[in-house]
């Protein structure tokens, strides 16, 4: 029996890395660098908040007027009508596609960039090109190349900040001018920002909301707070747009330990500063170890992901360093890339130092 189901989905593959468990065993690998969570877990006041957690919180339905002020304390100038709260980021990406998805929505994304944001607007039969960034040029961000490439038939912008796989952090006044040419021929300006707590707040596209009601940022606890396993994040955009994801989206979209916790998790403002002092440690550290058969891709010194790439274009670099114990995502994952590079994401800092002795003897065999 054949139902009518949307031809644009079953015609397509899903491109994603985020893969779903099944009932098969896998050994867990020795180091793993291939999850997107904070290597330094999560705040003591969210490991409070989880100990707290009550029998009548899950008992009745959430509220959310304090997460809301949480997050409006961290964004100056935003207000409770400008957020939207989503089941993390992924879903906030789903409420947008929904909402711009139209026969006619095109796309402009970057290559590599979070493949799930392609394989769903693809899924739902939008056109998406990408802006390739360059190999030759370290895969550095061009937005001199995205401005030439806007056309006034593009619906939607997708730039993620920093950017999935590599790490790189675009410049606000990269943003701003990117903001500027997308308002004024009628295209929305989406910045993912799931690794966002990984870079200082100023370079936030939250900064450019008030000047520009074409942007939308997307955020999740799941990265920096290190609470993936809650699924949360939220959208800031202008209320115009916020009272349209409003009529789409899931009223209880977070449940109330969720809530709790994200909430207790943003009373520590020492604690991602602390992270992004560490983490720049162990990368500039990285950095100057390889140069042989190794090299990184240009990346955000405070961000825990960074593309590493192998000069042997045979190489399948995930397999080999699962040889040596250690996960990480293949580049054969992102569009623009190929197996002979990886995302890595560093790891607890116990096995920082294992994972550096792997990663020298690749990179000097």
């Amino acid at each position: 029996m054949e139902y009518k189901l949307r031809p644009s989905i079953v015609s397509q593959t899903k491109v994603s890395y985020a893969k779903m468990d099944d009932d098969a065993h896998h050994p867990a690998p020795a180091i793993d660098c291939s999850a997107g969570s904070n290597p330094f877990g999560m705040p003591r006041a969210a490991r409070e908040a989880i100990g707290a957690i009550t029998a009548e919180q899950v008992n009745l339905y959430p509220h959310y007027a304090g997460l809301k002020k949480r997050i409006c304390e961290r964004f100056p100038g935003i207000s409770p009508r400008n957020i939207m709260l989503a089941n993390g980021s992924m879903d906030a990406i789903y409420q947008i596609n929904t909402l711009f998805l139209r026969d006619d929505a095109k796309i402009l994304g970057i290559c590599p960039q979070f493949s799930d944001y392609m394989s769903h607007a693809k899924l739902l039969g939008m056109d998406y090109r990408a802006v390739p960034l360059r190999e030759a040029n370290h895969y550095r961000f061009s937005g001199e190349e995205v401005l030439a490439e806007l056309d006034p038939s593009d619906t939607v912008v997708y730039l993620d900040n920093p950017n999935n796989p590599t790490g790189q952090i675009i410049p606000l006044d990269t943003l701003r001018a990117i903001a500027k040419k997308t308002r004024a021929q009628g295209t929305l300006l989406v910045i993912d920002e799931a690794y966002g707590d990984f870079m200082e707040e100023c370079n936030s596209g939250a900064q450019l909301l008030h000047d520009f009601d074409n942007v939308i940022v997307l955020r999740t606890f799941s990265k920096g707070w290190g609470l993936a396993g809650l699924r949360a994040g939220f959208t800031l955009a202008s209320e115009q747009i916020i009272a349209a994801l409003e009529k789409i989206g899931n009223p209880y979209t977070i449940s109330e330990p969720a809530r709790v916790i994200c909430e207790a998790a943003m009373t520590e403002p020492d604690f991602l500063p602390y992270c992004r002092s560490e983490i720049a440690r162990c990368t500039q550290l990285l950095r100057a170890t390889l140069g042989g058969a190794l090299r990184l891709s240009e990346t955000g010194d405070t961000v825990p992901i960074s593309l590493l790439i192998h000069r042997d274009k045979t190489c399948d670099l995930a397999a080999l360093l699962m040889q040596h114990g250690v996960a990480a995502v293949s580049g054969g994952d992102f569009m623009g890339l190929a197996p002979n590079s990886a995302r890595l994401r560093l790891p607890h800092p116990a096995q920082f130092d294992a994972l550096l002795h792997i990663l020298q003897t690749i990179d000097r065999a």
